[in-house]
């Protein structure tokens, strides 16, 4: 049975991360207060402007509306290692993840 308004395709949170994980991009990925990421392959934390984002993927909760999260991969500046950030956006980001959607490139 489909609920309405629920996300169509059914992809789950763990399904994302395999795929990107299938990308290469396998590296955690961390946010740090200020617009900043720590590298979990070097520990370098860089500015988030100076990350190149790869992916990225929406996910919204089909039984909470507002547990929306948005999957990035991205490349870090400092040692190149492709990793995983996971953010929450709309009701349940914080002042830091809101910093990093900001600065993260287009």
């Amino acid at each position: 049975m489909e609920i309405a308004g629920a996300p169509s395709d059914n992809t789950t949170f763990g399904a994302v991360v395999a795929s990107f994980h299938e990308a290469g991009y396998a590296t955690d990925l961390w946010v740090k207060p200020g617009g900043h990421v720590r590298c979990g392959a070097c520990d370098v934390t860089s500015a988030a402007a100076d990350y190149a984002v790869g992916l990225q993927r929406r996910l919204e909760g089909a039984s909470d509306p507002d547990d929306e999260q948005l999957v990035i991969g991205a490349t870090c500046p400092s040692c190149g290692a492709k990793g995983i950030l996971t953010l929450p956006y709309g009701p349940g980001a914080g002042p830091d993840d809101a910093d990093i959607l900001i600065a993260l490139p287009r």
